[in-house]
């Protein structure tokens, strides 16, 4: 993945101290090339790390976590997120307990690095600097121009959709939806995921939307609606993308 604008490092803080987390946070908006997102429970954490994801196609650089949450342990999202398939954030664990068999604990599960509390911000920067030297992922990026799945084009910035060099005419909504799944390739999108994104929370129960949508949509890409090569179903969950 081309990283555009490397200077944009991308970081999800899970931290439920309001005194660390404003330091944190004010130390990482005076640093250039850091973007902090700062959440204070696992349940919010979850919702920012998938939202972003689904909007920016790729996940966060780095995760900076503590361990004990006001709903849980910390330990669970690493191992929660360390049981998925394709790209990963790099996690630096945040905690005020230093026994050792925390710190082992917590690498074991997953962790790349394991910070006791406290720790000056400059030690927490070297050793940033130094894992993302070694893995640079999930950097923001601009979303490109025109992403290609197969025989299909997909302009962004003037929602133009053609295959094989053909205009195919869509309206917003099915844009919205194609959109969606092609930066999201590969990965099963689940019904709940694609009415949040598209039509709003307040949409939930309406999975006619998406199996209409999804319809029209197959009728416009597909070379057969009936045997569909690009918009597969996973029946009873959802939909997917994929280049032929």
């Amino acid at each position: 993945m081309p990283h555009n604008h490397k200077e944009n490092i991308a970081i999800l803080l899970v931290e439920d101290d309001p005194g660390i987390g404003a330091f944190l946070q004010s130390a990482m908006n005076r640093e250039p090339g850091y973007c902090l997102h700062w959440e204070r429970t696992l349940k919010d954490a979850w919702k920012a790390y998938e939202k972003y994801q689904l909007q920016q196609g790729h996940c966060f650089a780095l995760l900076l976590l503590d361990l004990g949450l006001p709903d849980g342990d910390g330990q669970s999202m690493i191992r929660r997120l360390r049981t998925q398939s394709g790209e990963q954030p790099l996690i630096v664990v945040i905690s005020a307990r230093g026994h050792e068999m925390d710190k082992v604990q917590a690498l074991d599960e997953g962790a790349d690095d394991y910070l006791t509390k406290p720790f000056t911000i400059g030690e927490l920067f070297a050793r940033l600097r130094a894992h993302l030297r070694k893995k640079p992922v999930g950097v923001l990026e601009d979303n490109p121009r025109c992403c290609v799945i197969g025989e299909l084009e997909i302009d962004d910035p003037t929602h133009c959709v053609r295959k094989k060099g053909k205009v195919i005419d869509l309206t917003p909504k099915e844009y919205e939806l194609l959109h969606l799944l092609a930066i999201n390739q590969g990965r099963v999108l689940s019904y709940r995921v694609i009415l949040t994104s598209i039509w709003g929370t307040h949409s939930m129960e309406q999975k006619h939307y998406v199996r209409l949508y999804i319809k029209r949509l197959r009728e416009k890409i597909e070379d057969d609606p009936e045997a569909p090569q690009y918009l597969l179903t996973e029946k009873g969950f959802g939909y997917r993308l994929v280049d032929q």
